[in-house]
């Protein structure tokens, strides 16, 4: 897929979107990402990706707190398992700083306008889910030692 045509796509996709939920003006910027805000403070992103035809979604969800990262990364990392606390997507951290990103790739090539309301509602549900982890919000520190049962498992 061409990158004129993957964004075309997605515009296309957008445009459906702006028709099903009656916003407007929705459509990919120059850098070809079309930014979506909800409830002014939640910000799911969407790109095209030429090179794979896929549909990347993502969306920011804060900065690791100082002096709090092992047990939010632990926890962040028991989501990121299998899928299975992140419903398929991707967490991680951007290369420039402490930022943590709910990431889904999606194919393009036969995505319908209801797909992509399904997808956006995904991001919407996840990131109310993980936020207040990376806010360190409930998330208890380390166990000094591993638990008995791993312990009595592991031998010299």
């Amino acid at each position: 897929m061409s990158s004129e045509g993957a964004r075309q796509a997605l515009d296309a996709l957008l445009l459906g979107f702006a028709q099903q939920t009656g916003a407007s003006g929705l459509a990919t910027g120059e850098d070809g990402v079309c930014s979506l805000v909800f409830d002014g403070r939640m910000r799911v992103n969407l790109r095209a990706n030429p090179a794979t035809g896929e549909l990347v979604v993502w969306s920011n969800l804060g900065d690791l707190p100082a002096g709090r990262a092992e047990p939010v990364l632990r926890a962040l990392m028991r989501a990121n398992l299998f899928g299975q606390g992140t419903r398929g997507g991707t967490l991680g951290l951007m290369p420039e700083g402490d930022d943590v990103v709910l990431a889904v790739r999606r194919p393009l090539d036969g995505m319908d306008v209801a797909a992509l309301t399904a997808l956006i509602e995904l991001m919407i549900e996840r990131h109310e889910a993980l936020a207040p982890i990376v806010r360190a919000e409930g998330v208890q520190a380390p166990a000094a030692a591993p638990p008995a049962a791993l312990q009595s498992a592991i031998r010299a």
